[in-house]
């Protein structure tokens, strides 16, 4: 509805155009294929009255649709244009996409050689974040080594990190909570989602990959979730030695018990492991 209460058409609707804008069209390629959606078949001249889009304008954006595979001519005098199904236009847009995308990819590697050895990033946002992370597991191929704050965070990956178990890549999993985690080793005290303290982030992610990469996260919200990525070899191999160090700690524990470690052990983490050992008692 409008701010006169009268219903909106496909055309005007700004969800959709935002979405189409998002697959490569702009917002006129976006509003006249719904347009032609709406009705057809139509001739530009009456696009453009019906539309509200000048005449001109309503030409180019047919004939680049045309070009796109989102409209069709109908020879006539005047010519009449027809959409094309929305099922077969987005697998024309999927299959120009993945065309450039090939493209630039093989000029670009073929091109230029970027070190990134020596830097960190920040990524902001959720979905760029698994993004980066998908993209890690992706190009793994000896190990794996991940702390998981807890299920839903897990969750998000398990398919990907699935595929490289089964490949027989060596991944390791630590996590204070209990997981599911499909068969993939996990090392975990098996607190209960609750249960949190202030030593450790339920929200957070540690991540290393053959030694090569490695990426911190902090998932906080949606849009305010962070992380820093790295392929520098001191930051690389700090991360893998924060998590192997709580999955030795975690086994010493099971096997002795917080009693007959705590001499070995320093202020900050015999806390922490008594903490632990009264949350379990208190569920005994």
């Amino acid at each position: 509805m409008n701010k006169r209460g009268k219903k909106l058409g496909i055309s005007d609707r700004p969800d959709l155009i935002e979405s189409f804008e998002k697959l490569g069209l702009t917002p006129n390629e976006a509003k006249v294929y719904l347009a032609l959606l709406e009705k057809h078949p139509i001739t530009g001249y009456q696009l453009s009255k019906s539309s509200g889009i000048l005449r001109p304008v309503v030409y180019e954006m047919l004939n680049r649709l045309v070009e796109k595979g989102g409209a069709r001519i109908i020879k006539s005098n005047p010519d009449t244009y027809i959409p094309v199904d929305i099922d077969e236009f987005l697998k024309n847009i999927e299959s120009e996409f993945e065309e450039s995308k090939k493209y630039i990819s093989k000029t670009l590697k073929q091109s230029v050689v970027v070190d990134n050895t020596d830097y960190f990033w920040n990524i902001i946002g959720k979905k760029n974040i698994y993004n980066s992370i998908y993209s890690i597991i992706e190009k793994t191929q000896k190990e794996i080594y991940l702390w998981a704050g807890n299920q839903k965070i897990l969750d998000e990956i398990i398919d990907s990190l699935e595929v490289k178990f089964k490949e027989n890549v060596l991944i390791n999993i630590f996590s204070y909570y209990s997981l599911e985690t499909r068969g993939i080793t996990l090392y975990s005290y098996k607190l209960e989602p609750y249960f949190v303290m202030e030593e450790f982030l339920p929200t957070s992610l540690l991540m290393e990959s053959d030694r090569k990469e490695a990426i911190t996260v902090n998932f906080s919200d949606e849009k305010t979730a962070k992380a820093m990525y790295s392929k520098n070899e001191t930051i690389v191999e700090e991360t893998r030695r924060v998590i192997v160090s709580q999955i030795y700690l975690y086994r010493f524990w099971r096997f002795f018990g917080t009693e007959r470690i705590k001499a070995l052990l320093t202020d900050e983490d015999r806390k922490l492991l008594e903490k632990i050992d009264r949350h379990l008692e208190g569920k005994k």
